[in-house]
């Protein structure tokens, strides 16, 4: 595929995918075991992903991925759409549409994602436009919280540790999967733009405090113990919120979230295409046509909140590994034998 980016199409892209899915489920998860300390081992975790796009951005000329990672990439780039369709989909039948078929929802969102996949790159490139307006929303939205919010809440009690206490440094991570897509996009940047260290630390403090926002309201409106029996905080906190344009705001949100999560799915869609058809393949279509369908029945299957809460608990592990991990291996194997980006293209 032919695809040039600029460095703002990059970081678009990017943001997208790091919030779409997990924004309205990732908060309890870090309070949950990082208690009255979640804000400050989410900043923690926050420095080092800025660290991560800094060194990726200074060895980007050795972001080349032979066969194998870009296989291993692909299947859990897929696992990951697959967990998520079929939580958006749990999320969409509590809140929205409780006597809907899934599978009929599935069909649904994911003919939309497909349409928007198999048309040209710059409509999945530059669909996350839309969505700014929306998320300027959303902020006016949680600020409506304000005379509700306990702002002691935020004062850390660094005593109040439990046994997974560092499992709140663990699940802080979620907030930042995706960063993964840097070695495919990066790529993609056009001759006559270059990443500064400025643009890096801005989009790293725009996403930081993005989620920085949604972990604090969280943790100043609910009490430590309600937080483990409530799996989308962001929502109950917008269902308290009563104004006069919109009945429920809760609604209005998953609304808001659901069109966030599908142009998701499409950026993912968009850098695994950029991945899988970097060289010509035959019937491109087709195979975006299963690849969809696949991922359709097998959410369809998954949709129990055992299993759902099972892949919450556990997918970070494979975000670690794919986010943080591998990529730093990649880039050291590399160095160590030379291989570039360039002189692979010219190899080849």
């Amino acid at each position: 595929m032919t695809v040039q980016l600029t460095k703002a199409q990059i970081f678009l892209l990017m943001f997208v995918m790091q919030t779409g899915f997990v924004y309205i489920s990732v908060q309890n998860l870090i309070i949950e075991h990082a208690h009255r300390d979640a804000t400050i081992q989410y900043l923690i975790i926050a420095f080092i992903f800025f660290l991560q796009l800094l060194f990726y951005e200074r060895m980007h000329q050795y972001m080349y991925l032979n066969n194998f990672v870009k296989a291993l990439y692909l299947i859990y780039w897929t696992i990951y759409i697959t967990i998520y369709v079929s939580y958006i989909t749990y999320v969409l039948t509590i809140w929205v549409f409780p006597n809907t078929p899934t599978l009929v929802l599935i069909t649904i969102f994911l003919s939309v994602c497909l349409y928007a996949s198999i048309s040209r790159p710059e409509t999945a490139i530059n669909i996350g436009v839309v969505l700014i307006p929306m998320l300027f929303l959303f902020l006016i939205f949680m600020f409506l919280t304000v005379k509700s919010l306990n702002v002691t809440n935020l004062l850390p009690l660094f005593y109040d540790r439990s046994n997974t206490w560092f499992k709140g440094f663990i699940y802080c991570t979620y907030a930042f999967s995706g960063a993964e897509t840097y070695f495919v996009l990066r790529k993609y940047l056009v001759k006559s733009e270059k990443i500064s260290k400025k643009a890096i630390a801005i989009y790293s403090i725009i996403l930081t405090s993005f989620y920085l926002l949604s972990i604090s309201f969280t943790l100043m409106y609910f009490a430590l113990d309600e937080i483990k029996i409530i799996p989308e905080p962001i929502l109950y906190i917008l269902h308290a919120v009563e104004v006069t344009f919109v009945k429920r705001l809760d609604l209005f949100f998953v609304y808001i979230w659901l069109s966030w999560s599908l142009v998701s799915i499409v950026n993912y869609v968009l850098v695994m295409r950029l991945l899988y058809f970097e060289k010509k393949v035959k019937l491109p279509k087709i195979k975006q046509l299963i690849f969809f369908a696949v991922i359709a029945v097998s959410a369809n299957s998954l949709i129990r909140f055992s299993a759902i809460e099972l892949f919450q608990d556990y997918l970070v592990y494979g975000t670690i590994f794919f986010t943080f991990l591998l990529p730093m291996i990649i880039i050291l194997l590399n160095r160590v034998r030379g291989r570039t980006l360039s002189g692979s293209e010219k190899s080849s």
